[in-house]
């Protein structure tokens, strides 16, 4: 929300296999009163990578990356891989953020990939076939206008993210008691197959708070539609106290 003319700060972090170019919308036209900022995390759409790949080295950077653009108390939106990283970087100090949304984020115990899919995670490296099947299949109720960018970036990752991404999110978790207080928005899509329904409604009810889930949507429900999730992301935005 605006106060005597202050601009807030929404910062949009994507998930794997992705890129800021997830949140193309948001950044040409951000929410009244808002501005919105979205890397892209270390190690995607072209952007170097060095260390350990976690979701606790991911939320460093974040951190550090919020104090260079002399960033303070923002909100923070993250969907799938993302907003593990928007949990971790909350945990650490809810104070220091305005309000948390998650859109189909990965579940605050982690998310484990079965062994048997991991050879599969690394044929996508070499299969740009298997990698755009993979990606479309986020978006049951249709493609958005920029897919072709999503797919480019979302090829454009290192290659230890393939499988270390996987790793990460199977290896962290995060105590929902750490959060206590922060006003926080949980999502997630009624056709998601990765982060179903009913792991957002757990999620929600372990933040105390409710879930929302978007009927005939999949795992990319943000950009699939848009006009949906900006409602429900600026119904909750215009909740927040000013700074």
């Amino acid at each position: 929300m605006s106060d005597g003319g202050v601009t807030h700060a929404l910062v949009a972090l994507h998930g794997n296999f992705a890129s800021s170019r997830w949140w193309v919308d948001l950044l040409a036209d951000p929410p009244a009163g808002w501005r919105v900022l979205a890397p892209d995390l270390p190690g995607f759409a072209g952007m170097p990578h060095a260390g350990e790949v976690s979701i606790g080295s991911y939320a460093d950077w974040v951190q550090d990356w919020l104090r260079a653009q002399g960033v303070t108390r923002p909100a923070l939106l993250g969907h799938s891989l993302g907003g593990a990283v928007a949990l971790e970087v909350a945990a650490r100090d809810p104070q220091a953020l305005a309000g948390l949304v998650l859109a189909a984020s990965a579940p605050l115990g982690g998310l484990v990939t079965p062994e048997e899919h991991y050879p599969v995670l690394e044929l996508l490296r070499t299969t740009p076939a298997l990698l755009e099947a993979s990606l479309g299949a986020l978006f049951p109720s249709g493609r958005p206008a920029n897919f072709a960018d999503l797919l480019t970036d979302g090829a454009n990752m290192v290659a230890s993210h393939y499988s270390g991404n996987a790793r990460a999110l199977a290896g962290w978790q995060v105590e929902a008691a750490r959060l206590a207080g922060l006003p926080t928005l949980v999502l997630g899509g009624e056709l998601d197959a990765l982060i179903t329904p009913d792991l957002v409604r757990v999620q929600a009810e372990a933040l105390g708070t409710a879930a929302t889930v978007l009927p005939g949507r999949g795992h990319g429900f943000p950009q699939e539609d848009p006009a949906a999730f900006r409602a429900l992301l600026e119904g909750f935005l215009d909740t927040l106290p000013a700074s």
